[in-house]
């Protein structure tokens, strides 16, 4: 067999895992596949300085063709993968694609609102080709309401505000991010987005959504109507793997893995679409964070090459800028039952608050920090030393 790796999606997670098989010693073909006509491009910047306009697109881009053809990474672009069997993917146009050995990296699809129309008013925000679509529409001006108040949704409320947009987010959890970080932390975020002039309607559901020519009417279950000039809508994501049928890696939860990314037989994945064991806590877990990807990356590769990783992936890392607030999170807040204050912010203010997340046991699974990024460095460093020593959970 000479076909080489086929790397399926030109993403952070599969320029950096293909970077990492060269740096690796591997001499072999390398073939890096992506449905986007892109180069890779580095995602977090789309919901801030892309979006914003701070940044030109080609900013966000990870990569040139010169130092991709440096390193012998062929790129194989506008190709999406259809389907894949033992020996070969099949891309969209036809194409197979004969593979050695193959890594999945397909990341995940933005959820969109059922019968939203492409291209029209209602927008969400995943892609390189979204942001500069949402960043015309902001500039446009008029009301914008945002549909799911998580994370993307809420960068995206704060450049909005920032443009001097009116604003709306309706979520349906009583506070914002309490589905992920629980009401505590959920809380600052709340009362943050209010604090900047953003409308946030919480715990009452949207009845419907319906896009006329020059708006989007919203109207919410306890009677509420709004009008907007765009809607936003950022309600997660779902991990690309409907083209893994033929392998039977396509699992909605993303693609089963052990704790070194292996799928299956010359298969494996990282990065959003893939399900990583997790010894420490005796699950599995998809994680869509850079750093994640990242970590993941380099374990991938050394086990494509049959080697140890220098090191295992570390906690789980996650960053938002809003506004002028950095908040930080490290670890599994989706396993943490209670929330501790550590340390409160000066004069009762939400800024320089500083959190600790325990799980029933009482073990510590998570930290956070609301603009306190000195204290949260120590905290996240001890929370790597206390997962690297636990004992594996059954």
């Amino acid at each position: 067999m000479n076909d080489g790796i086929v790397v399926v999606g030109a993403s952070l997670a599969g320029l950096r895992v293909a970077e990492a098989l060269r740096a690796g010693g591997y001499r072999g073909r390398l073939r890096l596949v992506g449905d986007e006509q892109h180069l890779p491009y580095d995602r977090p910047p789309l919901s801030k300085q892309v979006l914003t306009g701070e940044w030109e697109a080609e900013r966000s881009a990870l990569t040139t063709p010169a130092q991709l053809a440096e390193a012998g990474i062929e790129t194989v672009l506008g190709a999406r993968a259809l389907d894949v069997d033992t020996e070969a993917v099949t891309l969209a146009d036809g194409r197979r694609l004969g593979y050695d050995r193959l890594v999945v990296a397909t990341g995940a699809a933005a959820r969109t609102w059922p019968g939203a129309a492409p291209g029209g008013r209602v927008h969400r925000l995943r892609t390189l080709g979204d942001s500069v679509r949402l960043r015309a529409a902001l500039a446009d001006g008029g009301p914008l309401v945002v549909v799911g108040g998580g994370f993307i949704g809420l960068e995206v409320a704060a450049a909005a505000r920032g443009a001097g947009l009116d604003v709306t987010v309706v979520e349906l959890a009583s506070t914002l991010l309490e589905p992920v970080l629980g009401p505590a932390i959920g809380a600052c975020f709340t009362r943050l987005h209010r604090a900047a002039g953003v409308r946030v309607l919480t715990g009452v559901p949207i009845t419907s959504l319906r896009e006329t020519a020059d708006a989007v009417n919203v109207e919410l279950a306890d009677g509420t109507g709004l009008t907007a000039a765009h809607v936003v809508v950022g309600i997660g994501a779902k991990p690309n793997t409907d083209w893994l049928t033929g392998l039977g890696l396509d699992d909605a939860a993303g693609v089963p893995c052990d704790a070194r990314g292996r799928a299956g037989d010359r298969v494996w994945a990282l990065g959003d679409v893939a399900r990583w064991e997790q010894p420490a806590y005796g699950d599995s877990v998809r994680h869509e964070h850079w750093t994640s990807a990242v970590d993941q990356a380099a374990v991938v590769a050394a086990a494509v090459l049959g080697r140890e990783p220098a090191r295992p992936p570390a906690p789980p890392y996650f960053w938002s800028v809003q506004y002028d607030v950095n908040f930080q999170l490290a670890g599994r807040p989706d396993l943490a039952s209670s929330v501790e204050v550590l340390e409160a912010g000066e004069g009762g203010a939400d800024r320089g608050t500083v959190f600790a997340l325990t799980d029933a046991a009482g073990r510590r699974v998570a930290v956070a920090a609301f603009h306190h990024p000195r204290r949260f460095l120590r905290l996240r460093r001890e929370l790597q030393e206390e997962s690297a020593s636990a004992p594996v959970r059954p």
